[in-house]
């Protein structure tokens, strides 16, 4: 159970039961260096956590993100109590990052979207990493990383 990955344990089946394997091309896997491979499934795993409504997922009841909307009402209309559960999940369930920084960038509250940059440190690669994520009200969440060149 152990060898298992997140997605693996999340789906309850094996990735390769759901799509033919004859037809993945894996060797697009050869041209990326390791840091790219790191980073790129850093991303994957942020995208699917961040996207995911915390209690959809059954027997990882935390899984996943609050309503954003609802926590940021409950606070009267603070963005604190979001950043602060971006980072708590971000730290639980993205083990390859540490040191995470949470800050806003850009809230519209007409249309409800906001824009955080999370400074971040992979454990595995010594420099610092800016980390760029979107959330909006509809559910969409972009993340996404830009290098940190100062």
């Amino acid at each position: 159970m152990k060898n298992l990955s997140l997605y693996d344990l999340l789906i309850g089946q094996f990735s390769s039961e759901t799509k033919n394997i004859d037809e993945t091309d894996f060797s697009k896997l050869d041209d990326l260096t390791e840091e790219q491979k790191i980073k790129s499934s850093i991303i994957e795993n942020l995208r699917m956590v961040l996207s995911t409504r915390q209690g959809s997922v059954q027997h990882l009841p935390d899984f996943g993100m609050p309503d954003i909307l609802q926590l940021y009402f409950n606070s009267n209309n603070s963005i604190d109590p979001v950043k602060k559960e971006i980072k708590n999940v971000i730290l639980k369930y993205e083990p390859r990052i540490a040191n995470v920084e949470v800050h806003k960038t850009d809230f519209d509250q007409e249309s409800m979207k906001i824009t955080l940059k999370v400074v971040a440190t992979i454990k595995d690669i010594p420099n610092k990493e800016i980390l760029l994520t979107e959330f909006s009200t509809t559910g969409w969440t972009k993340v996404m990383f830009e290098k940190d060149t100062n």
